[in-house]
């Protein structure tokens, strides 16, 4: 019987830890984490958000504003980015003890391969929460989300009266499940099973 000596094993320790450091869940990459959402039709505001295709519906991702205190929460769908269908973007403005933060002006832009395919510079929310919805992205490559708190204060009021921080950037990075680099080193990880499994049998003893 044939047994498979220590490098072999220590190859599929690293098959394993690939899957623990590089799960299927790599969509959304931001300043803070990510996590997945919910997998059935959803409202995000007054926006009706249905799956594509095999995609899990959504994910949130934080960015901590520069004050180390106050939150922007994005809660988009589809998780990963798709060609030929818009992303749908939930808005969250929170406070040090995770209120909500109303009549919050910003800007919001997304960029794909290096194009705006949305951009809003005067949003503003009465309640700490919005939507936002892109173009049809023109690919499935990675998305940059470009978040500026403009401060807190009605609109059609004098901007210098407006409270909080200004100018703060917020910037969230998505990309694809399994991007060049995921694959890449899922290769990389098969291969050397692969080599080391078949360097590493022992013949066995009579």
């Amino acid at each position: 019987m044939k047994r498979i000596g220590k490098k072999a094993g220590l190859g599929y320790v690293s098959v394993i830890a690939f899957f623990v450091l590089f799960p299927t869940t790599l969509g959304a990459n931001a300043q803070e984490t990510s996590s997945p959402g919910n997998t059935g039709g959803v409202h995000l505001g007054n926006m009706a958000i249905s799956p594509v295709g095999n995609q899990p519906l959504m994910y949130a991702i934080n960015g901590t504003v520069s004050d180390g205190f106050r939150q922007v929460q994005i809660v988009y769908s589809p998780s990963t980015p798709v060609s030929g269908y818009p992303l749908s973007m939930a808005l969250t403005f929170l406070d040090a003890n995770g209120n909500l933060i109303p009549h919050q002006n910003y800007a919001i832009s997304v960029k794909q391969d290096g194009i705006f395919v949305f951009s809003n510079t005067t949003g503003h929310t009465h309640t700490g929460y919005d939507t936002q919805k892109t173009n049809n992205l023109l690919s499935s490559n990675p998305v940059d989300i470009q978040i500026t708190l403009n401060g807190v204060g009605l609109p059609g009021t004098d901007p210098s009266s407006w409270t909080g921080p200004k100018g703060d950037v917020l910037n969230f990075h998505i990309i694809p499940e399994f991007g060049p680099i995921a694959l890449l080193v899922l290769v990389i990880s098969i291969a050397s099973i692969l080599v080391i499994t078949a360097k590493s049998r022992v013949i066995p003893r009579l």
